[in-house]
């Protein structure tokens, strides 16, 4: 038996609302709400709920209502079960500028003679970030551009910037990238939560000279919390400035040199082999201490055919598990199930 749901507008504690009644049967009571949106020396307003879009949908997957909440039907027919009710002020596809989003989801249950009371309190559910830049810092990267990047993309953060840039929560690199020829500068990564609203102030150490890759510190406020780091001078130009392995989802697509320990072989997607004996001569494996066990912190390194394989291969030499290692060569996204190095032009162990 299909039942009558009527979706009525009303009004509660000054906020807009929502009510789903059931014919006699079952009845939804949905109010919408919003988190305090002020925080220190920021405020964002939280868009009209009338403009955001309501999506239920039964359990089967079948759509009940995808639209506006302001233009929803004045009733719908549905059968009594397990609804998700989804409202948010919009779908974020690449990183934006001033875009925060709003959103909540709730799973209720409609049955006969019951009523069934649901709030949803619109939070921002992006992160974001900003940068600032000392003049210093303009000056000697005058010929890049920063960029950063979220799971969406990359989006071009000019020197002269000053909003704030909304991105997926997650992983975010930021990088400069040479307006003419040239390789990209990984500055540094940070992890972004929902909330967040981190602004990066980036200016040169005290006495830094005026080459390529001397060491940049960044000095980070936020309204929901503060931090702050340093980026010392290795910028993995040579085996003497070579990058530590933690760093190396940073430097995806780039040639640089790179240092950690020798810690198995026989990579695959979900496994590699930490002991003899090693079947394969294509690859080995390394990870930024030389005890490291776990499969997402370890990284596969390709051989290629000759000097370097000859030297390298673990089924001739089993013994060079645990050797410190230095590589040089192109950092890939994925490699065999995580960031790896492939090709590689150099390898030296101590």
């Amino acid at each position: 038996m299909r039942r009558m749901i009527y979706l009525v507008a009303i009004l509660a504690a000054g906020c807009q609302g929502l009510t789903i009644t059931g014919e006699s049967t079952a009845r939804l009571r949905l109010r919408i709400t919003g988190e305090d949106p002020q925080s220190k020396g920021v405020i964002k307003t939280l868009p009209d709920t009338n403009k955001m879009y309501l999506f239920i949908k039964g359990e089967a997957g079948d759509t009940v209502y995808n639209g506006l909440y302001g233009e929803r039907p004045a009733e719908l027919k549905v059968e009594a079960g397990n609804y998700t009710v989804n409202i948010y002020s919009h779908l974020q596809t690449l990183p934006e500028f001033d875009k925060p989003c709003w959103s909540d989801t709730k799973t209720i249950t409609l049955s006969a003679g019951s009523v069934t009371s649901l709030a949803m309190v619109c939070r921002q559910s992006n992160g974001a970030m900003r940068l600032g830049f000392s003049q210093e810092f303009k000056d000697k990267y005058s010929a890049y551009t920063p960029e950063i990047t979220d799971a969406l993309g990359t989006v071009q953060y000019q020197f002269s910037e000053e909003r704030f840039l909304y991105l997926k929560p997650g992983n975010i690199y930021v990088r400069l990238t040479p307006l003419a020829t040239g390789q990209q500068v990984p500055l540094f990564s940070k992890l972004i939560v929902a909330k967040d609203m981190l602004t990066i102030n980036l200016r040169l150490l005290p006495g830094d000279s005026a080459s390529f890759g001397g060491g940049i510190l960044i000095d980070s406020s936020s309204n929901w919390k503060t931090d702050s780091l340093f980026i010392g001078g290795n910028d993995g130009s040579t085996k003497e400035k070579a990058l530590t392995l933690e760093r190396i989802r940073e430097y995806s697509g780039l040639k640089v040199w790179l240092t950690g320990y020798i810690v198995g072989g026989d990579v695959s997607d979900d496994t590699l082999r930490f002991a003899a004996p090693f079947t394969k001569e294509t690859y080995l494996a390394v990870a930024a201490i030389s005890t490291e066990r776990s499969r997402d912190k370890c990284y596969a390194v390709s051989l290629p055919l000759g000097a370097i394989r000859d030297s390298c291969s673990l089924v001739k030499f089993p013994a060079n598990v645990g050797r410190r290692i230095w590589i040089k060569g192109t950092v890939k996204e994925s490699y065999y199930g995580s960031p790896g190095v492939d090709p590689v032009t150099e390898i030296i162990m101590d």
